[in-house]
């Protein structure tokens, strides 16, 4: 479930990225605690967010049983929705945002890796910033400013399932009945 965002180059980018971060960076990330250690029920779930030179796509991604489809789709649409109508309250954007420094901090643990983001922002067209005005650049992110830029973006989402013809029909009809209004 989800859609197209923008681009690295764009300001929305960062804020995106302590979305992605929020939802799906480690075990204390949303994704986890309601899938899987609350409810049980996923095999993988995730966040795919791209650097892309153009827009790029903001997707959530996850894996049940047959049996729990159904479910797991019902708690997705109720995440989703509340990421639309609630902001992140400041303890999960202070946590998302800690989690992203670190996770760029973690990045540069060898100049291959410092070569190779820079290598590939710079074939973008994109110029590198400094760790320290990328940190800077984080830390001034609120959560209206996400809260904003997920109605900006993923209001429309779209959806993509595969499985049993049965539960992607129920799945549909209720797709339809939540998001396409």
């Amino acid at each position: 479930m989800g859609d197209q965002t923008c681009s690295r180059r764009s300001s929305d980018y960062l804020p995106l990225k302590v979305l992605e971060s929020y939802l799906s960076y480690g075990m204390s990330a949303a994704l986890f605690k309601l899938f899987r250690e609350k409810h049980g029920i996923t095999y993988d779930l995730g966040v795919y967010y791209p650097i892309r030179s153009g827009n790029a796509p903001f997707l959530i991604y996850l894996s049940v049983s047959n049996k729990q489809a159904l479910f797991a789709f019902e708690l997705l649409s109720t995440l989703w929705k509340n990421l639309l109508f609630n902001p992140l309250t400041d303890v999960e954007i202070s946590l998302a945002k800690e989690k992203l420094k670190g996770s760029f901090l973690l990045g540069n643990q060898s100049l291959d890796e410092i070569l190779q983001r820079k290598i590939q922002l710079v074939s973008y067209g994109i110029l590198p910033i400094s760790e320290n005005d990328l940190i800077s650049k984080i830390e001034e992110i609120s959560s209206l400013d996400i809260l904003k830029l997920t109605n900006k973006y993923l209001s429309k989402p779209f959806l993509c399932i595969s499985g049993n013809k049965k539960i992607c029909s129920e799945i549909k009809a209720r797709w339809i009945n939540n998001f396409l209004f």
